[in-house]
């Protein structure tokens, strides 16, 4: 019986001995779960800082006309596809438009437009067609003194702006009027086999030959 204490206690050192690795792995897994949850916790956070990327609305405007040197032209607001065919429009009522009062078809030309306009397939009267109220527009060859563009004119016309018209030039697509001071008072554009355009004042035209 003597020696049984220290027996006793050379057995509990050993169970103590076993149970402290054990305790070690314990206390590194428990460490290891607390940094996954704090990294879970700071990933959630970062995660809700993150705002909407905010978005803008792009805005768009029309280009005013181009002259034959490449400079931009004033006088003439930009050309603006219309919902109204100015040809065929009557702003008149009890007043046929010119396509009826014309007795023909404006929507025919006969000139052939295709392949590219050039001065010469441009020259001889147009009718210009506003609602109601037509007027004829002579495009000659005859160069405008110092002006670098060719005569123009529209006899006893009744639309504002076109009356007035002077001299004309042809800038890749466009045919641009001008008074005699020199100022733009009306553009048009190639549409098919017409020109549909804007006077100064922004009414609508159409031009056919």
């Amino acid at each position: 019986m003597v020696y049984m204490a220290p027996l006793i206690f050379n057995r509990d050192i050993v169970g103590m001995n076993k149970a402290l690795p054990l305790l070690g792995v314990v206390a590194i897994l428990l460490v290891a779960g607390c940094s996954s949850t704090r990294v879970a916790v700071n990933n959630a956070g970062s995660t809700e800082q993150l705002g909407a990327v905010q978005t803008g609305s792009v805005s768009t405007t029309a280009l005013p006309p181009i002259g034959p040197n490449g400079e931009v032209q004033r006088g003439v607001p930009p050309l603006t596809p219309t919902t109204t065919d100015p040809l065929v429009a009557d702003t008149q009522p009890g007043v046929s438009g010119g396509l009826t009062s014309a007795g023909g078809d404006f929507n025919s030309s006969g000139r052939d437009l295709s392949g590219g306009l050039t001065v010469e397939k441009l020259l001889g009267r147009w009718t210009v067609v506003s609602g109601g109220a037509e007027c004829q527009l002579n495009l000659t060859q005859t160069a405008k003194t110092g002006t670098g563009r060719y005569r123009a004119n529209a006899p006893a016309c009744s639309l504002s702006g076109l009356s007035v018209v002077a001299s004309w030039t042809l800038a890749g697509s466009q045919v641009q009027l001008f008074d005699e001071s020199g100022n733009l008072m009306a553009a048009l554009i190639l549409s098919g086999n017409r020109f549909v355009g804007t006077l100064s004042g922004g009414t609508g035209i159409s031009m056919v030959g």
